[in-house]
């Protein structure tokens, strides 16, 4: 199988069929995420062939442990939890290598801007990334997931392991500590 009925078959088929020994069907869910895993690690670590090899890792990985794979598995859920592996790891691995340098950040365009990008490129994008860098690595991965990459707090939840209120109060939060961020490096920038 494969060809035309991969381009009408969701990610979810298609990685049934995967799990079920059919790896081929793996080229129409990287056509389909690939962008999606690639802008999830830029935006976690600001570094562009860093980005790339992850993406190619969630999907080794994906390969190796299809046998996790069920039907009650919501695909975007299951992928983000190996994509969050992957990052966990890659950070455990290279904990001590520099930052990105300013502005690194700015260079991998959104599919469609959220209202976060919008206002952010019409006060000072740079100024945006550079407080979504220093956010905490687990409140900037709930901005990148659910501002950037559009999931949602259901969709997180299952990703992080707790209940939808949960996601919904660690959003606020975080989302309330980068614009905390934001408004002093504006302060700071302006004096």
């Amino acid at each position: 199988m494969g060809g035309l009925h991969d381009l009408t078959a969701s990610d979810h088929d298609l990685m049934l069929r995967v799990a079920g020994g059919d790896t081929a069907a793996m080229d129409g869910i990287y056509r389909s995420r690939h962008r999606a895993l690639f802008r999830f690690f830029f935006r976690m670590s600001g570094r562009q062939a860093v980005s790339e090899d992850l993406v190619h890792e969630v999907f080794m990985r994906m390969l190796r442990y299809r046998h996790t794979y069920g039907v009650a598995d919501g695909f975007d859920s299951w992928m983000y939890r190996v994509a969050r592996n992957v990052f966990s790891d890659h950070l455990t691995k290279h904990r001590h290598e520099v930052t990105p340098a300013e502005g690194e950040m700015e260079a991998i365009p959104s599919p469609r801007p959220s209202p976060y990008e919008t206002t952010a490129k019409s006060q000072d994008l740079a100024l945006l990334h550079r407080a979504l860098r220093m956010l905490p690595e687990d409140r900037r991965e709930l901005i990148v997931m659910s501002r950037f990459q559009g999931l949602t707090h259901e969709q997180m939840g299952v990703i992080l392991g707790c209940e939808t209120g949960t996601v919904k109060v660690r959003v606020f939060r975080a989302v309330k500590e980068i614009a905390r961020i934001y408004m002093d490096l504006r302060k700071e920038k302006a004096s």
